[in-house]
């Protein structure tokens, strides 16, 4: 059976909840946990770093389900990825072309991200985003990439503040 990670960083604040989210996560969990051998991480709640190297090395794939602020991840996720890629883990010095010492090679990543912009606003010349992707605005995928993932097709929930559509998002 195929491990999966599941890694949920939402951060609780007074404006927004993470409950969104937090429905997401647990979506997954109950779809996937009988098809998976499922390990779960929600930074928020804290974490031990040599549990979860070990996590990422048993995983098969890793999906990360959390909220774009100001175009980036929490930062609370940022800091877990500070201190879990650790070097000589997840990558080290090779002797090819910059980018090329990941030490994850053969694991799958993929990112499940809830938005404040409406769908629109990608790939649309005429936007803020200027024609530009859901891939090409979310940077954190090269440092998945730097550390030797390959990247999955990723999911994403728009206009989740203005114009909520959880149901419909759940049945995607």
């Amino acid at each position: 059976m195929k491990t999966l990670l599941l890694i949920l960083g939402k951060e609780t604040k007074e404006f927004a909840k993470g409950r969104y989210n937090q429905g997401l996560f647990e979506i997954a969990v109950e779809i996937l946990k009988d098809q998976y051998e499922l390990l779960t991480t929600v930074v928020e709640d804290g974490y031990n770093i040599p549990e979860e190297i070990g996590k990422f090395k048993q995983a098969d794939a890793v999906i990360f389900q959390y909220p774009v602020y100001w175009f980036m991840m929490p930062s609370t996720l940022k800091r877990y990825i500070d201190d879990v890629y650790a070097y000589g883990e997840f990558f080290g010095h090779s002797n090819g072309s910059y980018g090329s010492g990941g030490l994850m090679n053969g694991k799958k990543f993929m990112l499940s991200t809830t938005w404040n912009a409406p769908a629109d606003v990608f790939n649309n010349p005429n936007s803020f985003l200027e024609g530009r992707s859901l891939e090409e605005v979310l940077l954190p995928i090269k440092s998945h990439e730097f550390c030797g993932f390959e990247e999955l097709p990723h999911f994403a929930c728009y206009n989740v503040i203005k114009n909520p559509q959880f149901d419909a998002d759940r049945d995607r």
